[in-house]
């Protein structure tokens, strides 16, 4: 039965009380528990849903308005950068800057976790359910926006604590299929080396390997360079799964900002992205994981034909060239030419492959081929000596010298060139700074950009990853900015499974994820981290916390009472009814016995 408008007022009073006038920071976990769990019934009362409230419900409510907060603390991030603090040096004014940052991270992680470990509690608490996200589903309309991207992101960093076999419970095929879709329609539209041309007022990020590390992805977007837009740029090397525990989601991130703004995310093919490494390296292990047995082929093989419309490389503002491994020799030089070939091969004089002839190349492979273009451009490597040889530690591709990159950067008109590929470990002495430059000739510079923070293969290696940011008017002179590695959840890599005769129960089993006692030190550490940041003294907190609490308490006493009023209202509306059918049925029954 609908409720009368005074009714439905006054849970519209309810809601607007908990919007407007109660302060939900200062809130203890429990008791933004409690305020959620109001909101939600006054909403369903209010709006006439019919279906009972669930705790799924007051979880989506939470995360909503945790992004809420983060996205205004970002704003204020924002203002504090355009003023000028006339009275500090520009040290000073860093400082600054980089405390407001980690206090804003401090306390928006340690919310989560905080909200985190309590659900926990609850689920030895046999009258509350345990906590869990909403699945996701595909817009209504086909149109992905930046909200839907973050409520994927929110919902996948709440999967990363969580046990990996449950992942399909919030991530279902049909929307893996349906992103993976999308995203690859537009890349198999796009040329083997896509042009960007960037506009005088933008900027433009480029990034090296992930490697699966989600966590450092969204600290990436989220801290440092922000999300794409019409005047933010970002292009991608290559290598985003394996080795890290959360390739898949590392991927389907990107996917779905590449489907939103196609024309400012690109995202290039690396070594990684082929079969024989899927499976060699983790990932065929993780998706299996993931999805178990039902479902897991479908999206490894969707995954599979994604990365064959990953284009090879890009240039940038008509003067920076990046791609994942690196430079390519011509397409003559895989043609048998018995004696002048093995000449060639001898004296290290293979000729320099072209743009023209990268733009040929059948990219659409799940493998790379033993020899050839798409092999070179991505396993080559830089060298310090002149020529092209064959890299004899790879067993496939070349290394080239500076004498190659300079005739490629004045045969194309180019100032830069940024690959990837090769880890921290690749140039003694230069792991401090996440990258590191090869050649310094007379046309320009060629840089490589080292893989993701604190590695996974190297154990022990706490490695600076880095990103590069290129700026206008030229948009050829890097500035390279160091990438930190997040904090994240103590999962092995998939690495470990024998992917050629893995037991998929077996490696769900295997798969371990966090303790209770894991969860609740790392919590423990965070909140030590924040009492050392934020200064706000027990008296203030104390009482704000008393008030809060009255003001819950009131609430739950006025909607106890009105709910308590409207059962009965609506018992007595049943008795009514009752009775009025009961007399009804006796007129009736009257009025037949007359007529016979």
């Amino acid at each position: 039965m609908e409720l009368v408008q005074g009714e439905v007022d006054e849970f519209r009073e309810i809601m607007g009380i908990i919007n407007k006038e109660m302060d939900l920071v200062s809130l203890s976990d429990a008791n933004l528990q409690r305020v959620f769990t109001m909101f939600v019934i006054a909403n369903g009362v209010a709006n006439g849903q019919s279906k009972p409230f669930t705790q799924a419900d007051v979880d989506g409510l939470w995360c909503s308005s945790v992004d809420g907060m983060v996205a205004v603390a970002r704003q204020v991030i924002d203002y504090v950068r355009e003023m000028t603090f006339e009275e500090l040096d520009e040290q000073q004014k860093q400082n600054v800057l980089e405390r407001l940052e980690l206090e804003v991270g401090l306390r928006t992680e340690e919310r989560l976790m905080g909200w985190d470990t309590e659900t926990q509690t609850k689920e030895q608490d046999p009258l509350v359910q345990a906590s869990s996200m909403p699945s996701l589903s595909w817009p209504q309309n086909g149109c992905i926006t930046l909200e839907w991207i973050q409520g994927l992101i929110s919902t996948f960093k709440w999967a990363s604590w969580k046990d990996p076999k449950d992942f399909w419970n919030l991530m279902p095929v049909a929307v893996v299929k349906k992103l993976i879709r999308a995203a690859s329609k537009i890349m198999k539209g796009e040329k083997n080396c896509v042009k960007i041309h960037v506009g005088e007022d933008s900027k433009v990020f480029v990034v090296g390997d992930i490697h699966g590390q989600f966590h450092d992805l969204i600290s990436f977007f989220e801290e440092s360079a922000g999300f794409p837009s019409d005047h933010r740029y970002f292009v991608f090397n290559g290598n985003y799964i394996n080795r890290g525990s959360w390739g898949l989601e590392v991927l389907l991130v990107l996917l779905a900002l590449k489907v939103l703004m196609p024309h400012r995310v690109y995202l290039l093919r690396g070594s990684n992205e082929t079969k024989e490494c899927t499976l060699k390296y983790g990932f065929w292990a993780e998706v299996c994981t993931k999805f178990g047995k039902k479902d897991c082929k479908i999206v490894y093989e969707r995954c599979l034909g994604c990365f064959k419309a990953l284009p090879l490389a890009s240039v940038i503002a008509n003067s920076v060239y990046t791609t994942h491994g690196g430079l390519f020799r011509s397409a003559c030089s895989f043609i048998a030419q018995s004696s002048k070939g093995e000449k060639r091969r001898k004296l290290n004089i293979f000729p320099l492959g072209s743009l023209k002839e990268l733009a040929k190349v059948n990219r659409f492979l799940e493998d790379v081929p033993e020899r050839g273009i798409l092999t070179d451009v991505l396993w080559s490597n830089p060298s310090l000596e002149t020529g092209i040889k064959e890299n004899t530690d790879r067993v496939c591709s070349i290394c080239w010298g500076p004498d190659y990159t300079e005739e490629f950067l004045r045969e194309n008109h180019l100032k830069l060139i940024i690959r990837s590929l090769e880890g921290p470990d690749a140039r003694t002495g230069q792991d401090d700074y996440g990258y590191s430059k090869d050649h310094d000739v007379i046309s320009g510079k060629l840089y490589t950009l080292f893989g993701p923070p604190s590695y996974p293969q190297f154990a022990g290696f706490d490695n600076v990853g880095s990103y590069v940011v290129l700026k206008p008017p030229k948009f050829d002179s890097p500035i390279f900015l160091p990438l930190k590695a997040s904090k994240r959840p103590e999962v092995p890599p998939y690495d470990g499974f024998l992917y050629n005769n893995m037991d998929l129960d077996g490696a769900e089993d295997s798969t371990s994820v966090d303790s209770e006692e894991d969860q609740d030190l790392i919590t423990r550490e965070a909140g030590e981290e924040q009492n050392l940041a934020l200064m706000v003294t027990n008296i203030e907190l104390n009482k704000r916390v008393l008030a809060q609490g009255e003001k819950i308490k009131q609430l739950e006493s006025t909607l106890e009472e009105f709910l308590k009023e409207h059962v009965d209202r609506l018992k007595r509306i049943e008795d009514m009814l009752s009775t009025l059918l009961q007399q009804t049925s006796h007129k009736n029954c009257g009025k037949g016995t007359d007529q016979d």
